[in-house]
């Protein structure tokens, strides 16, 4: 704590900035608010000061409690995690200033990481510390071999989709093996899988591919979203890709004991993570991003970040509570 003056203690200091990120204060409302608290007399610009700087404060207290999720006893050894990221952007801007990069526990139904970055940082799964056993499920985005290397080399398990032309593949003969090929064998409605081995600079890896062909309106669906999508950046589209768009791939290291029909259900779990995401935008309002400076802007959105973490413990302690108002503590018999 610097310069305390009348705020003086991290606590009202904490007051203000989920004043200003959670209940959607502007700096002229949040001062008026520590006035009415006892804080004493603020003008909107001591605020703005006082907010800019707490940034990597509230950095360091939202990953405290997300550490305080990962610790908690009697956690299934095997934890499924869905990695995704989210964009939001500046007052006036019209693209992506911000991403927020995060991970789902899907067993808990709760996010347990949290990085900001700016638009320049990617979608990578070397976010994300990764404990043995962990199960990683991404979208294609994140097929990145190197990082995905590292997740074989924890040693973690991960489904993620993957492009068509990103990774390099090799049968378990150690001969090419073209992915488009087995794309086209597949049978309508069925389930196929094919083991490869993926180059990586640090040691290939032996992964499967669990392909579906997608229903003929399905297929269409995406081949439009593609010929959107380039006709709007001026491109045209490779041929492969709107071949690929008929079909449904994820590559896999999870265990043979895992079939492949149950490795696309475990792909089909990440919809959980959009779904929260979604909750923050709706409910937290955390794109309604007002603060152009970027500094202030990284305390407004780790504010918003603190307060729906703060929000699930107190839901998940509603949820848990006795209806006859106490515990029962269990006894010898």
């Amino acid at each position: 704590m610097l310069r305390r003056r009348q705020v003086d203690s991290a606590s009202d200091v904490l007051r203000l900035a989920l004043g200003y990120a959670l209940c959607g204060w502007s700096l002229g409302t949040t001062a008026a608010a520590a006035e009415r608290m006892g804080m004493g007399h603020l003008s909107d610009v001591a605020v703005l000061k006082r907010l800019r700087r707490c940034g990597p404060w509230l950095e360091r207290i939202t990953g405290q409690l997300l550490r305080q999720r990962t610790t908690v006893g009697g956690l299934p050894a095997v934890r499924l995690r869905l990695g995704d990221a989210t964009t939001v952007s500046r007052p006036g801007s019209r693209g992506a200033d911000w991403r927020i990069h995060a991970c789902y526990d899907a067993g808990r139904g709760q996010f347990d990481q949290f990085v900001l970055t700016d638009a320049t940082g990617g979608e990578s799964l070397r976010r994300y510390p990764v404990q043995p056993g962990d199960v990683l499920v991404a979208d294609r985005g994140y097929a990145h071999v190197e990082a995905l290397a590292a997740v074989v080399a924890v040693p973690a398990y991960f489904v993620v989709r993957m492009p068509w032309n990103r990774l390099v593949f090799r049968s378990e003969a150690g001969e090419a093996w073209d992915l488009l090929a087995f794309l086209r064998g597949l049978a309508a409605a069925r389930v196929a899988e094919g083991r490869v081995w993926v180059r990586a600079a640090q040691g290939d890896f032996l992964a499967r591919v669990v392909a579906l062909r997608k229903s003929a309106a399905a297929a269409e669906v995406a081949r439009r979203r593609i010929l959107r999508e380039a006709s709007r950046k001026g491109k045209t589209p490779d041929p492969r890709t709107l071949e690929c768009a008929g079909y449904f791939f994820v590559l896999s290291v999870l265990p043979d004991a895992i079939s492949a029909d149950q490795v696309l259900a475990i792909c089909r779990l990440r919809w959980q993570i959009e779904i929260a995401f979604k909750r923050l935008k709706s409910l937290l309002h955390i794109d309604a991003l007002r603060a152009k400076d970027p500094a202030l802007a990284r305390s407004y959105l780790y504010g918003k970040l603190m307060g729906a973490l703060l929000l699930d413990e107190l839901t998940a302690r509603a949820q848990a509570s006795s209806p006859w108002g106490y515990e029962v503590m269990s006894a010898e018999l």
